[in-house]
């Protein structure tokens, strides 16, 4: 399970989360799948982080955060328009940060019971 749970979380889901959003938002389209993807991804990921050490956990959505951020860096035009008021790089951490805080709190919510 923990294996598992390092490759998903090495996934870029804030760079994947904003790629998405943004072509889609350039063709014209509703991003209809985006949120109830992100928050199948966020109980996936929170379920199996119960079995590994949270530190191990911030260390690996940091690496994420990071990954995430060069990949936005090189695939994201940095529309002002679009990422108003702060920017393409902080919309990425912050979503980066919202995915980690979800998983903490389903982990949490899991080792309660």
């Amino acid at each position: 399970m923990k294996y598992i749970y390092y490759v998903l979380s090495l996934i870029p889901v804030a760079f994947l989360f904003h790629f998405y959003e943004y072509g889609q938002h350039l063709k014209g389209e509703e991003a209809r799948y985006l949120f109830p993807t992100w928050l199948i991804y966020m109980l996936i990921t929170g379920l199996l982080s119960v079995y590994i050490k949270k530190r191990y956990m911030l260390l690996f959505q940091i690496i994420s955060c990071v990954i995430s951020v060069l990949l936005a860096k090189l695939w994201i035009a940095n529309d002002g328009a679009w990422f108003t008021p702060f920017g393409r790089d902080v919309a990425v951490v912050w979503i980066a940060g919202i995915t980690c805080v979800g998983q903490l709190i389903i982990r949490a919510c899991l080792k309660v019971f």
